[in-house]
């Protein structure tokens, strides 16, 4: 990408995207002067939950933020069901956008969202795009045998060049030719640290609950950062990371019930469970206020829940590693953002064990989030994560966290819960 050429690049352009839409059959909704589309539902008709084609009731807010993961992890237009049924097996049945838009009332947010990822991936399959991990925007990357790529918006914004690698999608670093990485750390390796896979049939599940965007709460500025940086640590740990987003507590009930029953646990070693959101000392937020008079509150307690013995037999007896960025009261602290607001015959079993949870803080305290960077806890963790994974135990890597906030951040302070873990668990135990 030149600026010589950029009239015609944005003509190309706006061409593929045609294409793109036409190839998705999303076409724009005629609307009356009261901006109302006809034969659609509309976002403000609330739906708590939905019947999907295969005859499973889901919450609406779940079907949604499913979508949203399809699009982002799997890379897929459409996306089946999320039910899980008891024997570990997922409901194959497909659902499309066009789906989606008939059976939920989806806000003007949520299908600008569909519909600009949608055309995203359609256009990544037909060209060589990736996004710029300085503005966002999609580049293409015209010669195939270079990994520095020229962003062209970003070089307007910082009023010099701006090229990004193609391979790690951070900033270039190194000579500007280069097929096989850039000088940043990092670059080339499949991971972040070398796996050391007794088997390649290993499958790690990670699940990551983001609730950023409430119905009457505060918006969870710089959560995204939180969010894009967990993703990264946990994809360089060998975990395939499912993404949820805005979730009520009926949707991250569903989603963990759903999680438990993944078959990839079978052939895993071990799990990791994030969720971060407003809280308070009655529990996780939802982004509901309530439903149907009822506080739309998720309590920690049903992710220990489904993750037990009786209920999550493929994960009997391997690490359940949880992190929980939330407010747990509202004691004051620093002036920075405030998160708050089947069965097998088989020996007896402890009902919940090879568990290790962190959470963000101490009961009734509150937990801090800055706008720009994220929060203290999900950042500090994936520092410590990246420097000492490959050596230390996960409880070593916990106590590490709580030192650092005990000399950095004295008016937050990480603690450790309903550890049960009976041997020490090392991600890499091969180094």
């Amino acid at each position: 990408m030149t600026e010589d050429n950029n009239w015609d690049e944005d003509l190309e352009e706006d061409a593929a995207i045609a294409r793109v839409f036409q190839h998705l059959k999303i076409h724009k909704q005629h609307t009356g002067e009261s901006g109302r589309n006809s034969g659609v539902p509309q976002s403000n008709e609330r739906v708590d939950f939905v019947a999907l084609p295969c005859g499973h009731r889901m919450p609406a807010d779940y079907v949604v933020a499913w979508f949203k993961y399809y699009l982002k992890q799997e890379k897929k237009t459409e996306f089946s069901c999320p039910r899980v049924h008891v024997q570990g097996k997922s409901c194959s049945k497909n659902l499309s956008y066009q789906d989606m838009c008939r059976l939920i009332p989806l806000t003007d947010k949520q299908r600008e969202f569909l519909e600009e990822n949608l055309a995203a991936l359609v256009a990544r399959r037909l060209f060589d795009f990736k996004a710029c991990p300085g503005c966002q925007s999609h580049v293409e990357r015209r010669d195939r045998g270079n990994l520095c790529v020229h962003c062209t918006i970003c070089t307007a914004n910082l009023k010099r060049n701006y090229y990004f690698c193609w391979n790690c999608r951070r900033e270039w670093k190194g000579p500007a030719n280069n097929g096989v990485r850039c000088d940043n750390d990092g670059c080339g390796q499949r991971v972040i640290y070398p796996l050391k896979d007794k088997s390649q049939d290993r499958k790690r599940l990670a699940l990551l609950i983001n609730n950023v965007d409430f119905k009457n709460l505060n918006y969870r500025t710089g959560a995204d950062k939180d969010e894009l940086s967990m993703e990264v640590l946990l994809k360089g740990l060998g975990y395939t990371v499912i993404t949820l987003r805005d979730l009520s507590a009926q949707g991250m009930h569903a989603a963990m019930r759903d999680f438990a029953q993944r078959e990839e646990h079978d052939k895993s070693d071990s799990c990791f469970v994030v969720l971060m959101s407003h809280g308070d000392a009655k529990g996780i937020c939802g982004v509901f206020d309530s439903i149907e008079d009822e506080e739309d509150v998720f309590q920690a307690e049903e992710i220990f829940n489904c993750l037990n013995t009786p209920n999550c037999a493929g994960l009997k007896d391997k690490p359940k590693i949880i992190l929980i960025q939330a407010c747990r009261g509202g004691k004051k602290g620093s002036v920075i953002v405030q998160d708050a607001v089947s069965r097998r015959n088989r020996a007896k079993e402890h009902i919940e064990k090879e568990f290790c949870c962190l959470r963000s803080c101490t009961p009734d305290t509150v937990s801090y989030r800055d706008k720009e960077k994220g929060s203290d806890f999900i950042q500090d963790t994936v520092e410590i994560f990246n420097q000492h994974a490959h050596q230390d135990d996960i409880e070593e890597l916990f106590r590490k966290v709580i030192k650092k906030f005990k000399e950095s951040h004295p008016d937050q302070l990480p603690c450790k819960e309903r550890i049960t873990l009976s041997k020490k668990f090392y991600l890499f135990p091969g180094l």
